[in-house]
């Protein structure tokens, strides 16, 4: 008898779940997210040279996440997105206003806005790698190999 109330309750339960499937049908599902390769293209960089207005490490919503130079230009001010990366380590960077720098970057729209993707920034006494030359964030680690290293034109 036990067998028996056993088996019944079994297939009631899979009875119950194959009808209870068709009402969740019609819920939406979680958006997929996707990776999208870079599109940072070097042979389309420009330079933008001029003073730092302000740095934003917490952008508005709808830009760029992470942190943002605002630099006024000839041609009016530029947002600059220069990433967390550059602020963080042992030997963080600042950016104080009225600084002059001189970026080379790529210029790009983000949700209907104009960004500068900046890969490197050039201070009157140094040069900062802020992206890789296929636009990826550079960490600080990497970037210390990147600025130390002598360029030898490749792998040999």
């Amino acid at each position: 008898m036990r067998k028996i109330a056993g088996g019944l309750c079994l297939l009631a339960t899979l009875a119950i779940s194959l009808l209870a499937e068709p009402l969740y049908a019609n819920e939406p599902v979680a958006p997929r997210r996707t990776v999208i390769a870079s599109r940072y293209d070097v042979s389309k960089e420009i330079t933008v040279q001029g003073t730092v207005q302000s740095l934003v490490k917490n952008p508005a919503p709808g830009t760029i996440m992470g942190a943002h130079l605002k630099v006024s230009t000839a041609q009016g001010v530029v947002d600059a997105h220069i990433g967390n990366h550059i602020l963080a380590g042992r030997t963080p960077e600042s950016f104080a206003p009225g600084q002059s720098v001189k970026l080379v970057g790529l210029m790009t729209t983000f949700n209907h806005q104009n960004v500068f993707l900046v890969r490197t920034i050039q201070t009157e006494n140094r040069t900062i790698t802020i992206r890789s030359e296929h636009g990826f964030l550079v960490g600080p680690s990497a970037r210390t190999r990147l600025t130390n290293v002598p360029s030898t034109g490749g792998a040999r």
